[in-house]
């Protein structure tokens, strides 16, 4: 008579669902990979054909400020006058507010603005500067930096501007006791007269 070996017997109930739930944890454990970091998507600046206009008129205060070594007689943003600059000191601009230049609804950033300035009102300079927009909900000051290199920058700003040198000075014309020196004539355009 032959023998029926145990390795040929069927298994039973309990062993399949125990297979079962041991493939199923080895199989799951197989695949759990670590999930990557995800970062914010960072949009790109907008271009300037994309830069938002102007919703409403504002008519901005022009504040100057003075990093240069002498005085700014007179100057003027577009044709309006920003009144004298005395050199910028560690805590102030170099001028009081001055009315004021305009912004029309629909206007376009960035802007070209024409600066001009005299330091004894016989020569005059001029250059333009580009104003790259408005940066605030409610624009209220112009204001108009003169570098120590000549280079001139413009914002708009909702209180007044900050300061962005703080140097020493001498008296409200000077900033060094000697040996003052400017450089209008290598970076805008001077010619001589009594008005430009």
């Amino acid at each position: 008579m032959a023998t029926i070996s145990k390795a040929h017997e069927r298994p039973s109930a309990w062993s399949l669902r125990g297979d079962a739930w041991l493939g199923l944890f080895l199989l799951a454990a197989s695949c759990k990979q670590p999930v990557p970091e995800t970062k914010p998507v960072e949009l790109p600046p907008p271009t300037r054909e994309e830069a938002a206009a102007l919703a409403k008129p504002v008519s901005l205060e022009i504040n100057g400020y003075n990093y240069t070594d002498l005085a700014i007689d007179t100057f003027e943003v577009n044709g309006q006058g920003g009144g004298d600059l005395a050199v910028s000191s560690t805590t102030s601009g170099g001028g009081k507010g001055a009315c004021c230049v305009g912004l029309s609804p629909g206007t376009k950033f960035p802007v070209e603005l024409t600066i001009r300035w005299t330091r004894d009102r016989k020569r005059w300079c001029e250059k333009a500067v580009q104003l790259a927009g408005v940066a605030t909900a409610n624009p209220q000051h112009l204001g108009v930096h003169f570098f120590p290199d000549g280079h001139i920058e413009a914002e708009v700003t909702e209180g007044y501007p900050d300061l962005k040198l703080k140097l020493d000075r001498v008296d409200v014309g000077r900033r060094k006791a000697a040996g003052n020196s400017v450089q209008d004539e290598q970076s805008a355009r001077c010619r001589d007269g009594d008005d430009p």
